[in-house]
């Protein structure tokens, strides 16, 4: 079952919007990936769609509108992102999403367009979603996903309604993290590397044998290890992404030579090189 985690304050600022008949045509929902923002999305389509009469219990995840929502199978509310092997969203998938809504929705209800990564639209896509924007049918709801704002038009995102969903707590990871029955030492580990994202934290917690694998590689470029191996540029900013994090508890006053190195990395220096000039410094 569908179920979203924290963002209370989101939830009742919609529910109240729902109940004062003050839902807005678009939305641009802002935060750093793996906070749950999709799932959010899917949540409202739902609390906008929920044939309960009673505003504050929906959605009631029981009737047949939240069922179909739930399944993917809702004729009003679709989903796009970029497509497997593809860079951007085109215009044909945004053509696709918006096509029909001039008419009312099949159910009776809203219909609610969702679009993951929304800056990585296409600047023709982009136009396209511009003109229904600017004259959006009645119960419609279009909502912009991004963890990067300022990359979409600022047409595109001066029309929507901005809500920003912060991180995750230690405390609430934590607590969504017992049920994979992960030992202290697995669990402090996942905690310190997730920085908020509870996404990133369930992702590497249902795979112990990755924890295990990124424990060692972070332990072996401490003592020197990880030094002249061969190593994918990716995997090494990978490194220093997870070095980061740990590095903002444990030693803040590290954190901005760890960043500087992983910008010089992404720029094509000498991985060896640039890495035991870090390790230096971390010593």
């Amino acid at each position: 079952m569908m179920r979203v985690v924290g963002h209370e304050k989101q939830l009742d600022m919609f529910r109240t919007a729902i109940k004062n008949g003050r839902v807005h045509s678009s939305y641009m929902f802002v935060g750093q990936s793996g906070i749950g923002k999709k799932l959010f999305a899917l949540q409202l389509a739902r609390m906008l769609n929920c044939q309960s009469s009673d505003i504050l219990k929906r959605p009631c995840g029981e009737c047949l509108s939240c069922q179909k929502i739930e399944s993917g199978t809702h004729p009003d509310v679709m989903t796009i992102s970029v497509l497997e092997e593809k860079s951007w969203i085109s215009i044909d998938q945004v053509k696709e999403i918006i096509k029909g809504l001039q008419f009312s929705a099949v159910q009776g209800g809203y219909n609610v367009r969702i679009i993951d990564d929304a800056h990585l639209i296409q600047e023709q896509a982009a136009n396209s979603l511009l003109k229904i924007l600017e004259e959006p049918p009645q119960n419609t709801v279009i909502i912009l996903i991004t963890p990067v704002p300022r990359s979409l038009p600022r047409t595109i995102s001066s029309r929507c309604v901005t809500v920003h969903f912060g991180i995750f707590s230690d405390a609430e990871i934590k607590s969504e993290l017992q049920k994979f029955n992960l030992d202290k030492s697995e669990l402090d580990f996942v905690i310190s590397i997730a920085m908020g994202s509870l996404g990133k934290a369930i992702k590497l917690a249902s795979d112990k044998e990755s924890i295990a694998e990124y424990k060692d590689l972070i332990d072996n470029f401490k003592i020197g290890k990880f030094i002249n191996k061969r190593y994918e540029r990716n995997e090494v900013v990978e490194l220093l992404n997870m070095l980061a994090s740990q590095t903002r508890f444990s030693q803040p006053e590290k954190l901005e030579i760890i960043l500087k190195m992983r910008n010089y990395i992404r720029r094509n220096t000498n991985i060896n090189l640039t890495l035991e000039v870090l390790r230096q410094n971390l010593l």
